[in-house]
């Protein structure tokens, strides 16, 4: 009876145990959390980029003249100027000294005039000393009006409309001739120069479109076009000089300011695009994950051309489709997966 007792216990306790579920250890079973994003049709470009800074097209350096004394600035960096606007004023040491000995003399001769007038009326000097008197006063005014003059005449002037952009003199300072005094660009009237290397000579031609970026402006974008190809390759580069026109609306832009510049080679309208992060290179292969009903489908692809973060898919996937953007490092094909739409696009 023991015996019974012992083996229904048992018996019981067993099938406690088998009734209570498994739980599901293999690794292979949990989910990969990932970001995914619609492979989407638009334009892409096949672009040549290089970078430089922003430049006027008119653009001055205005130089002292004679060497001297700045007595006077006019104007401030940024300010805007008229054409032949007065800049600043240059004294040379000689001209104040002129006006000075010219004044003097006037002085001296004044006063002598005028010490011999009573004397002329009186009958005691004769008209001819009188006369030579006034006849020398009047000299001196003269040459007094012609040293005024002179001084007055070192001015330095504007030679075009435009925004000071640089100022590098100060009040007072000592200025010899040929100093660069300020510099004067038309704020408006925009280009870009580049260098690329001279195999790109073959598919580079003027009136060709490009487009600029710059990140000082949160990569806002602008419209450009190539006016003009150096006739010549500079020998110790090997490149040539390419000028990028700026055109349309060009607001934020400012010369000095650093851009990216793409030559639109090729522009298609209808491209399968899909972010350049999103292929992973499998011996050599660029592939894709595709998410489908929660696996990650491994999908060899032929790439096109590239354009900033996005590349053109020429095969391999169809629009609509999701790829993995984020997570895919570790994956394979088959592998479940959690995927989340990414929501600030690529």
């Amino acid at each position: 009876m023991r015996i019974l007792l012992a083996v229904l216990l048992a018996f019981a306790v067993g099938c406690q145990k088998d009734d209570k579920p498994k739980e599901d250890s293999t690794p292979g079973n949990r989910r990969v959390p990932v970001e995914v994003i619609d492979v989407r049709q638009g334009i892409i470009r096949d672009t040549l980029t290089s970078t430089s800074t922003v430049d006027s097209r008119r653009s001055v350096d205005v130089v002292a003249e004679i060497p001297g004394i700045v007595i006077s600035l006019d104007v401030e960096q940024g300010d805007s100027v008229k054409k032949n606007a007065r800049l600043a004023q240059i004294q040379r040491d000689e001209l104040a000294l002129g006006v000075e000995t010219a004044q003097s003399s006037v002085s001296r001769l004044q006063s002598e005039v005028e010490r011999l007038k009573p004397l002329f009326d009186k009958g005691v000097v004769s008209r001819q000393v009188y006369d030579e008197a006034k006849w020398r006063l009047e000299q001196a005014q003269t040459e007094q009006r012609r040293a005024r003059t002179a001084a007055a005449d070192q001015r330095v002037v504007s030679p075009m409309e435009g925004v000071i952009a640089v100022r590098n003199v100060n009040l007072g300072q000592q200025v010899a001739t040929g100093t660069p005094l300020f510099r004067v660009v038309n704020p408006t009237d925009l280009i870009v120069n580049i260098n690329l290397p001279e195999s790109a000579l073959g598919r580079v031609f003027e009136g060709q479109r490009a487009y600029l970026d710059s990140d000082a402006l949160n990569d806002k974008r602008f419209d450009g076009k190539v006016e003009r190809i150096s006739p010549v390759v500079d020998p110790r580069t090997g490149t040539v000089r390419i000028t990028v026109g700026i055109e349309g609306e060009n607001t934020g832009l400012r010369p000095g300011m650093f851009v990216k510049v793409n030559i639109v080679l090729e522009e298609k309208d209808d491209a399968l695009v899909i972010p350049r992060r999103a292929v992973v290179y499998v011996e050599e292969e660029p592939t894709v994950f595709v998410a489908a009903d929660g696996i990650a489908q491994r999908r060899t692809v032929k790439l096109g051309v590239s354009e900033g973060a996005d590349v053109q898919v020429l095969d391999g996937l169809s629009a609509g489709q999701q790829v993995v953007v984020l997570g895919q490092d570790g994956l394979k094909n088959g592998t479940p997966i959690d995927a989340t739409k990414r929501k600030d696009g690529p």
